[in-house]
């Protein structure tokens, strides 16, 4: 297993520089769509096709959720980044709520849904999946979460303090999300919805302090508290390992 998941990450970072590479010569706008983020997705259609003996197969379907899983992958994000907006306005820095036209937020949407599509084919569609058969959730949700912030080599311009906390957030709504993927099946489009939802709150709360190394702080801390709360809510669930 362990081998598949060096292999995996390895062909996701050789496919995001490839997609970035791409992105640039094509011209495209990264506000519109940022096409690295399908890395992680195109890596896991080569680990299907090199693997086969794995019989892995990514749960696309839309049934065997139920409203209320699909209602808290979209809220519960928004009102975390809410919650950090409002502690970081109130008691550390100025920050503003981005308000663009109607069609200019339905085009970012566009790109946003793709764009987390195509991690989510890979990290909980795919690595999830994979991890799970080795490991109970818990450790595997704390190992992607690890891997899905590192993949963000970006925010390593902003310093070791900053970084540490990004690594908290990704670990903290990586296991948040393991939780509500429970029975699911590892259902992509689930934690999709979950993603955008995410990407949204930093979209629309975050556009001015997203370097901030006091905003990632709270960011961090606030998803380590509700991945605590998930992890008691969940109990016995993250000791277990997902049917497959």
């Amino acid at each position: 297993m362990l081998l598949r998941v060096v292999i995996f990450y390895g062909l996701t970072f050789i496919f995001t520089i490839l997609l970035a590479m791409i992105q640039q010569i094509l011209g495209i706008g990264f506000d519109k769509i940022t096409l690295p983020q399908l890395g992680p997705g195109i890596a896991t259609l080569a680990m299907l096709i090199f693997f086969k003996r794995d019989k892995i197969k990514i749960n696309l379907s839309v049934k065997g959720v139920g409203i209320l899983k699909y209602s808290i992958a979209t809220l519960l994000p928004l009102m975390v980044s809410g919650a950090v907006f409002l502690i970081y306005s109130q008691f550390i820095g100025e920050a503003n709520v981005r308000s663009d036209a109607p069609l200019v937020f339905l085009m970012i949407f566009g790109g946003m849904f793709v764009g987390a599509f195509g991690e989510e084919f890979g990290w909980r569609g795919y690595l999830q999946k994979l991890l799970e058969r080795k490991q109970n959730a818990l450790v595997s949700s704390i190992l992607i979460g690890l891997l899905w912030g590192l993949w963000h080599v970006g925010n390593y311009q902003y310093g070791l303090f900053y970084l540490v906390f990004f690594l908290l957030s990704t670990i903290g709504s990586s296991v948040v999300l393991v939780w509500l993927l429970r029975k699911t099946n590892f259902n992509v489009l689930l934690a999709t919805l979950f993603h955008i939802s995410l990407n949204i709150g930093y979209y629309v709360f975050f556009r001015d302090v997203l370097s901030d190394p006091r905003f990632m702080f709270v960011n961090g801390v606030t998803w380590i508290i509700i991945s605590i709360v998930a992890i008691v809510i969940g109990q016995e669930s993250f000791w277990d390992k997902e049917s497959i």
